[in-house]
């Protein structure tokens, strides 16, 4: 799908790249993403029930556990986008990072393979109490894998994405939006169509045949993965790392602070600044004016000092360039809608949905075929598939006519809508677990699993407007050679979100006994409330919204055109 999309788009725009890169380029990229994906989503959407079972860990301890792990795998891109940026490039990082993950799956595999590597076998379903917890030598096999699989997933997650946008770097300005607005939804949604095939065929062997073979499954994907990626290694366009933006960066940070003392002229076109010869942007603009002093040389024409070629008076290092005080106004100017994606994670991961569908009836058929309880989580992916996937041919020319946006919906409408969406698959997901819990405790029967549905439709929703509109944000407004760095600003807000995730479970746990009472969060579904949970997340993320109104009303687009970065 994403071959031909891309290709298609490409035709549209009546020009062919030779060489190396373009969409030639992209299976090899694509599949290195899918197997990955594939065998990461294979391993962590059934995860719980693992951790639970096998190593007698309570589902609140289990599912802290998992928000932090998903915490440190969403923070690690951030050290994977700088080194890639600054140091070794995508392609060296991207291939770096998908060893990483197979040797972390390897880890998690030997731990089924080991009998010692776990604590000894114990019915956790029928006398929780007599099992016995995990000790050192048994969360050490769990450690090492886990470590290995963020230090992969930090090489991947920032790079793979800009990787591929990288192979059409040598199109032409004009053409190349268009191809990555394509790339990006494509993209998103092959990245939809491998967790369905995680969440039914993987999780299916893991509830069949075992956890032995049901993580040898994503081990072997794994290496496909790696191996896939290595083999289109004379096809694709490698940029090198290069220092110069951050470096830039912070040099605009230390000039802004040894300036802060100077005097802005009432008028910004009034002073003189520090420009490189021939650049056109010789002015800074108005946005965020103390930084300006980081440039300036005078407040006005007349007391400026005589300029030889491209020094302009920078010359006792005191001063850096306008384009770096605008690089840096760019990184700072995006942080604000940042910080208000970060509870899209809540949404996202709904580890508690899978110990939910697990009390439910999840028979379907007349010859009553089980459904596993992970695999509903493919309602929430094959939704966002549909939605990217069908966005760019069918969705925005619908919208188009009613908002005259050639993009249908702008970036901040996207994820403005993906949070919406978010917020009410919370409020939906409280009022089916009060549904599940009074007909349970009431002795009711059994509620069908499939109510579950809509709570997932909606966070694929949530993810296919929020995660992909910030994605596309990000990488439009940032510099290109940052781009591994926009992608990383992504999952670092779900890095973010898991951590806040995982305090959140732990206040609400503790707060919600006090007083000898159950709590809210206890191993025994019917006994705790967890729709009160769920109620909470809603109201943080109404809460949520608001700040994100305040966020988008307080950023401004740029002069000449809609949400354009520099660099772009």
């Amino acid at each position: 799908m994403e071959h031909s999309r891309v290709a298609e788009a490409e035709a549209q725009g009546g020009f062919k790249v030779n060489g190396k890169g373009g969409f030639k380029a992209l299976p090899f990229i694509i599949s290195n993403e899918i197997l990955e994906k594939v065998a990461g989503f294979g391993l962590n959407v059934n995860f719980i029930t693992y951790l639970n079972m096998q190593y007698h860990l309570s589902l609140a301890s289990a599912g802290s556990m998992l928000f932090v792990w998903d915490a440190i795998s969403n923070f690690a891109p951030i050290l994977g986008a700088v080194i890639a940026d600054m140091y070794l490039g995508r392609f060296v990082v991207v291939a770096a990072g998908s060893i990483a993950c197979l040797i972390g799956i390897v880890f998690i595999w030997l731990s089924t393979m080991i009998p010692g590597a776990r604590p000894p076998p114990c019915n956790m379903k029928l006398s929780p109490e007599k099992c016995s917890p995990p000790g050192l030598k048994h969360m050490a096999w769990l450690l090492a894998g886990f470590a290995f699989m963020s230090i992969g997933a930090g090489g991947v997650r920032p790079c793979s994405i800009a990787f591929g946008a990288d192979q059409f770097s040598r199109h032409p300005r004009e053409r190349r939006a268009r191809i990555l607005q394509v790339y990006f939804n494509a993209y998103y949604g092959s990245m939809g169509v491998a967790f369905m095939v995680a969440v039914t065929v993987v999780v299916y062997v893991q509830d069949n045949f075992g956890w032995k073979v049901g993580i040898a499954v994503p081990m072997g994907l794994m290496l496909l993965s790696a191996a896939s990626f290595l083999l289109g290694s004379g096809l694709y366009i490698k940029d090198k790392g290069s220092n110069g933006m951050f470096a830039g960066i912070g040099a605009a940070v230390a000039a802004a602070v040894r300036n802060r003392g100077a005097l802005l002229p009432a008028k910004t076109e009034d002073g003189v600044y520090h420009h490189l010869k021939d650049c056109k942007l010789t002015v800074p603009t108005d946005r965020l004016r103390l930084l300006n002093k980081a440039c300036m040389i005078s407040n006005t024409k007349e007391g400026a000092p005589s300029i030889n070629g491209d020094v302009d008076g920078s010359s006792d290092g005191r001063l850096c360039t306008v384009d770096q005080v605008e690089q840096l106004k760019s990184a700072i100017r995006v942080m604000p809608i940042w910080s208000s994606t970060i509870l899209l994670a809540l949404s996202v991961n709904q580890y508690f949905a899978v110990q939910q569908a697990q009390k439910m009836n999840r028979r379907v058929g007349a010859a009553g075929f089980r459904v596993p309880s992970g695999s509903f989580a493919v309602f929430n992916m094959s939704t966002m598939s549909l939605w990217s996937g069908s966005y760019d041919r069918w969705i925005a020319p619908a919208l188009r006519r009613l908002t005259g946006n050639p993009r249908g919906l702008s970036m901040k409408q996207r994820i403005g809508g993906g949070l919406l969406f978010g917020t009410a698959a919370m409020a939906v997901a409280a009022v089916v677990e009060g549904a599940w819990r009074r007909q349970a405790v009431g002795g009711g029967g059994t509620m069908s699993a499939f109510w579950l549905v809509p709570q997932f439709a909606l966070a694929g929703l949530a993810a296919g407007l929020g995660l992909v509109g910030a994605i596309e944000f990000y990488y439009t407004e940032l510099p290109k050679s940052m781009a591994s760095w926009s992608m990383a600003l992504l999952f670092m807000a779900m890095g973010v979100g898991s951590l806040v995730g995982s305090l959140i479970i732990k206040v609400v746990h503790e707060a919600s006994r006090l007083g000898g009472k159950t709590g809210w969060l206890p191993d025994d579904l019917n006994a705790g409330r967890y729709d009160n949970f769920y109620w909470l997340l809603a109201g943080l993320g109404a809460v949520n919204f608001v700040y994100f109104l305040w966020c988008g009303w307080a950023y401004r687009v740029r002069r000449g055109g809609e949400e354009r970065g520099v660099g772009r």
